[in-house]
């Protein structure tokens, strides 16, 4: 590409963040990959947490405000507000398909301590491993997907996330999350992403 097309179209202040033009094409590539298997992450995560408090607090989880923080009750009452400006159905379904990652992320936070502990989380992620392999508790889980969540948001908005030293290791964290899932679904998104 022509560097006249790259400064116009591109901008030289999204690609002064990069040593050269081809850092920046290898940090698309990067979110290419990832974008996969993010979203099978957060597609599951949706639907597991969702399943797992419609059978623990009630099909109408998301209406509880003893469960839930004042931020997340925020966040579903924007969701709903966002369906009737598009003039579309208030339902659960459409509530829960309208409410960001950062909302599912969240629900692993201390205020929902007593709803996640190890037999809760078994539940939400059924192919843990034991805790003799590996000690996974509810503030573990919100780290790593809290650390996932960033690098997303990163993808998501079109960020570097190349030489990030923190990233490096991305890939194996999704498909680690994917794999407590079901293994299935771990190889499913890899199959998928080639």
């Amino acid at each position: 590409m022509k560097e006249s097309l790259r400064l116009q179209y591109i901008s030289p202040t999204r690609l002064s963040a990069y040593t050269n033009f081809d850092e920046y094409c290898q940090n698309l590539l990067i979110s290419k990959n990832a974008y996969i298997p993010l979203s099978i992450l957060e597609i599951a995560l949706r639907n597991a947490l969702d399943s797992y408090l419609s059978i623990k607090i009630g099909s109408d989880w998301h209406l509880d405000i003893t469960l839930l923080t004042h931020g997340a009750q925020k966040k579903i009452l924007e969701a709903t507000d966002t369906l009737n400006n598009r003039k579309e159905a208030i339902t659960k379904e459409k509530i829960i398909a309208e409410l960001n990652f950062g909302f599912w992320v969240n629900l692993f936070q201390k205020p929902y301590q007593n709803h996640l502990r190890t037999k809760d989380l078994r539940q939400i992620f059924p192919n843990m491993p034991s805790k003799e392999k590996i000690i996974l508790n509810r503030e573990e889980i919100y780290k790593k997907l809290d650390h996932i969540r960033r690098f997303r948001n990163r993808i998501f908005h079109y960020e570097k996330v190349i030489n990030k030293n923190h990233y490096d290791t991305i890939d194996e964290e999704i498909y680690f999350i994917l794999e407590i899932f079901d293994s299935e679904l771990a190889k499913f998104a890899r199959d998928l992403n080639g």
